[in-house]
């Protein structure tokens, strides 16, 4: 299930089109915070990215040696560029996307571990969107899809897993003109593996529990496919996917854990110079979830005209109560406005209750609220929503954080760390 990147990525050295990409999506949220009152105001926002944006300027200029396992991704990622273009190219896209979830640990590394941080969500994302990529190919069984991600995710954060003939049985899942993409799965795994390593136990102990949540749920995302369509199926599964609120129905629950962000938030945690205190490592993995949720809503309602054109539902189009048959008819236009609110204002639901949590547990509100401009910034940007809707979505956000924290300017005048 995905959102196909609207973001075109030239062959040109990728540490160039990441800096490009954080650039322009600071600079859209600055827009969106001078156009609504979010209680974070652009100077915010402004102060907040470019410490980011400078990460991937020095990167660049320093070259590929000097991040670690810098040869290896760069390695991978040619081998993508070459063998799946337009995984490369959503990934490439994603990397700069993902750049701004260093921000909340930031200031708590050294420059050594901003490299690790950045080159280990690099890796990941890379992973994560070829694994996507090749379910959205079709032709899997729901166990076939959990043995793929079990595979290439175990090896990550667990030391008694073998990654001894890796390639070889990650070649058996491959299929036709996929040849090659198990060297570029396998790499990544055991670069992943190395640089997690030194983690501290509890960050890859909270990853381990969510790859086991996400291969599933992604597993279950098979039975989306018009060929194999099959809801109750999906239901199933979902229903039996772990929830921070047992209430949580199947949806949600699919959505959260269909989405990998949030491991990518924890990775950080274990690269700070001192170990995050308990309760805000708690806090800031369950604000995570909550970032999940929304993130999978926005993608999957932004490319949900992608996804219904190459036969696949997905969890928006689920959300707005479309009818399956619409997978045969090839009659989508798009969804109503009613459909557009009701999703708009489950994601906000979902951004605003992340922001809560993270709070909730001793983080900066100005560092929750960064992160709930900046997502559905983001991916309306790679996805080229028009900026009507888009607009209409931050119209609904920006009263709700205001509401959450108070007042419309508590965080308008902020200390911004070096």
């Amino acid at each position: 299930m995905r959102a196909e990147s609207g973001t075109k990525v030239a062959k040109e050295d990728v540490w160039d089109q990441v800096s490009a990409l954080v650039g322009r999506f600071g600079h859209a949220a600055e827009q969106y915070a001078a156009r609504f009152d979010f209680g974070i105001s652009p100077e915010v926002i402004r102060g907040r990215m470019e410490p980011i944006l400078g990460d991937a300027r020095r990167i660049r200029l320093a070259g590929w040696g000097a991040l670690p396992g810098g040869p290896v991704l760069q390695e991978c990622l040619a081998r993508l560029r070459d063998l799946a273009p337009k995984t490369y190219q959503k990934t490439v896209a994603r990397i700069a996307g993902v750049f701004v979830i260093h921000s909340y640990f930031r200031s708590r590394m050294t420059h050594e571990a901003i490299g690790q941080a950045i080159s280990t969500s690099s890796f990941y994302e890379l992973t994560q969107d070829l694994l996507d990529d090749l379910l959205d190919g079709g032709g899997w069984t729901v166990r076939e899809a959990v043995r793929l991600y079990d595979r290439c995710l175990r090896p990550m954060t667990d030391s008694a897993v073998s990654t001894n003939g890796l390639e070889d049985e990650l070649a058996n899942f491959m299929g036709p003109g996929q040849d090659g993409l198990e060297h570029v799965l396998a790499s990544a795994t055991r670069a992943l593996r190395g640089l997690l390593a030194s983690s501290d136990e509890r960050i890859r102990g909270l990853v381990r529990e969510g790859h086991d949540a996400l291969a599933r749920a992604q597993a279950a995302t098979v039975h989306f496919r018009h060929e194999g369509l099959d809801i109750p199926a999906v239901t199933n599964i979902a229903a039996s996917l772990p929830s921070p609120d047992p209430s949580l129905p199947w949806l949600d629950r699919l959505a959260i854990c269909a989405s990998w962000p949030s491991n990518i938030a924890l990775f950080d945690a274990g690269f700070t110079s001192a170990a995050v205190p308990q309760r805000e490592l708690a806090a800031h993995a369950r604000a995570w979830l909550s970032f999940n949720e929304a993130v999978t809503f926005l993608e999957h309602f932004a490319g949900a005209a992608a996804d219904l054109r190459e036969g696949v539902f997905n969890i928006a189009c689920l959300y707005a109560n479309l009818s399956a048959t619409i997978l045969g008819e090839n009659s989508f236009g798009g969804f109503t406005s009613r459909q557009r609110q009701s999703i708009f204002e489950k994601a906000t639901g979902c951004l605003v209750r992340a922001v809560r949590e993270g709070v909730a547990g001793g983080g900066p509100p100005a560092e929750y609220v960064l992160l709930a401009v900046m997502i559905p910034t983001i991916i309306f940007a790679m996805c080229k929503t028009p900026p009507d809707q888009a607009a209409s979505f931050f119209a609904i956000l920006a009263p709700a954080l205001r509401a959450t924290m108070g007042t419309g300017h508590v965080m308008s005048e902020v200390a911004i760390p070096a």
